[in-house]
């Protein structure tokens, strides 16, 4: 049969545990938050490497057409 004593305590060891519980659950859903922050991070980043990379092809592009049109325009001009 149980004392009083032994009674008081069953509430208090429950909600030691139920405590212990909760710490451990806040403490994963703090590890994935901090997780998830630092993905967004580096998707964003990823993101801005892509698009300038993405402007960098078109710059290189872009000069080597107007190298190709005045190669054009300069074989031309000697021709004539």
């Amino acid at each position: 049969m149980k004392t009083n004593a032994t009674t008081s305590q069953d509430p208090t060891r429950a909600q030691s545990s139920l405590d212990a519980l909760h710490n451990r659950i806040q403490s994963n859903l703090d590890e994935l938050h901090a997780d998830l922050t630092q993905l967004a991070t580096d998707l964003h980043e990823a993101n801005q490497e892509s698009s300038r990379a993405r402007k960098d092809r078109m710059e290189g592009f872009k000069r080597a057409l107007r190298d190709i049109l005045q190669a054009t325009d300069k074989a031309e001009k000697e021709w004539h």
